[in-house]
This record gives structure tokens, C-alpha cells and sequence, in this order.
């Protein structure tokens, strides 16, 4: 149980990392002030801190008339996310996890008699239950999902060819 019931969040976190925190966990491209808004800064504050994530090359941002918006740059995410699959686990650990993934897509094909995600979107229209209707679109995004994150899994355990023994953290 908390002691501190109306600790926020934001407590023990600088403006910097309020604003870091959440334009880099953001689903769709965000505006300074709705950045400012929930890392709770003012809007020059958080301005000057997306700069430096964008020349970081933590962020993208996009101008469009007097509005920029921000979001991850999903090259660095990536890159970011292949350094701590490399780092954190072991060879085999990233092969066990790609037989899962595999298996999964294997079993979505085979349950929906399809061969891409794309393929069980249009069998939408071929159902009239909408469980079935939603557990169809619900696997769908999952596939997609794992298509991702199987090249993710594959580039990290090309790492190990390309640098072997530069591991610096142990398997967990």
C-alpha cells in the first residue's frame, strides 16, 4: 500500500525528463503544448527540451503551417530496442522467442485459412458473427505487431555474428 496517496507521476522527475517521458511514449504525432500539458511544463519549457530530443535524433518533427508536431523517431526506437534485446538476452533466449512468434502466426493462418494480416482484414467481410469479426481484426494487429518485432528479434541476433563477445550484460 502507497503512504503517499497524492504523490504524482511527475515527483522526482525534472522538466527534461517529464517532456522526454512523454513525447517519446506518444501513438501518433503531438503538439508542444500537448506535450507541455502532460508532462506538465510550460509550453517554452517543453519547446526547448523537443528541440534537443529532435537534434538528438530522439524525435521527428513535422511543421505544417505554424504547428509542429512531434514523435519517436522510429529508426532510433528501433535501434534502441535491438541494443537492449542484444544486451539482456541470450542467444537462445531471442531464438526461443522467435519460435513463439512463429509459431503464433502459423497458428493464425492456419485457424483463418489466410497467409497475411492484410488477408485476415478483407475476411472481415465474409463473417457475420462479430466476436469472430473482432477477434479477427484483434489477431490481425497482433500479427502485425509480431511481424515487427520478429525483424527486431532477427536483427539483434545478427548482432551476435557481427560482435561477438561485446556483450556487456549478463543473460537474464
Amino acid at each position: 500500500m502507497n503512504d503517499e496517496p497524492n504523490q504524482s507521476w511527475t515527483d522526482g522527475l525534472s522538466a527534461a525528463e517529464r517532456v522526454e517521458a512523454i513525447a517519446l511514449a506518444v501513438s501518433e504525432p503531438r503538439t508542444a503544448n500537448w506535450i507541455a500539458a502532460e508532462a506538465e511544463v510550460a509550453h517554452e519549457t517543453a519547446t526547448k527540451y523537443l528541440k534537443r530530443l529532435t537534434d538528438d535524433g530522439k524525435l521527428n518533427a513535422d511543421t505544417r503551417g505554424q504547428q509542429t508536431t512531434y514523435e519517436p523517431d522510429p529508426v532510433g526506437q528501433y535501434l534502441i530496442e535491438m541494443r537492449e534485446l542484444y544486451e539482456e538476452h541470450s542467444p537462445d533466449d531471442l531464438a526461443a522467442s522467435l519460435e513463439e512468434m512463429n509459431e503464433q502466426i502459423r497458428a493464425w493462418k492456419a485457424k483463418y485459412d489466410v497467409e497475411t494480416p492484410n488477408e485476415l482484414r478483407a475476411s472481415l467481410g465474409r463473417t457475420e458473427d462479430v466476436t469472430d469479426e473482432r477477434e479477427r481484426r484483434q489477431a490481425a494487429r497482433e500479427w502485425d505487431h509480431l511481424k515487427t518485432r520478429r525483424r527486431l528479434v532477427e536483427d539483434a541476433l545478427r548482432l551476435y555474428d557481427r560482435f561477438p563477445g561485446e556483450r556487456r550484460s549478463a543473460s537474464a
